[in-house]
């Protein structure tokens, strides 16, 4: 299952997979409720704070990231949500628009867990250079999604 954990770059896109040992339909709600994501959204050492919350194409995701010793504010625009296969968004936050960035979530049923695959599109390399100095973005990206599986693992363990 080694080979479903990966992390690439392709110039201005990311593409990071993971295979979490849990139902297809957990993965969902993890991903898409308030009470379970503010347990893994972030980096290491962040916390979160949901405003809103309406996950539904042309809705809105509203939340506050705590870390770094400051408050991110953020905001993901739902395109695309096919439950429990596909989430697709806008991501916004305090910066201008050469920061937004897209993001397609497949999630697929493999030998009964959930493989997760993420795709984020920026505007340019240069940008995912640019973050990745100033705020360590790919390694972020790379611990939210081990938040992730640890959280996966914490609830899995509890209902058995």
């Amino acid at each position: 299952m080694e080979k479903y954990n990966t992390f690439k770059q392709e110039e201005n896109i990311i593409i990071h997979t993971r295979i979490l040992d849990a139902p297809r339909e957990l993965v969902w709600e993890v991903w898409t409720t308030p009470v379970h994501i503010k347990e893994w959204w972030g980096p290491d050492g962040f916390s979160l704070t949901t405003k809103s919350m309406t996950v539904e194409p042309g809705k809105i995701w509203n939340f506050i990231m705590h870390g770094m010793g400051r408050d991110w504010d953020n905001k993901i625009e739902y395109v695309e949500v096919k439950k429990p296969s596909l989430l697709s968004y806008k991501h916004t936050g305090e910066r201008d628009e050469d920061y937004n960035f897209t993001v397609s979530i497949l999630f697929e049923e493999v030998e009964g867990k959930t493989l997760l695959t993420m795709k984020s599109v920026f505007k340019s390399k240069a940008i995912i250079e640019e973050l990745n100095r100033k705020v360590n973005a790919i390694e972020g990206g790379k611990q939210t999604l081990n938040r992730l599986v640890n959280y996966i693992k914490i609830l899995v363990s509890n209902n058995l």
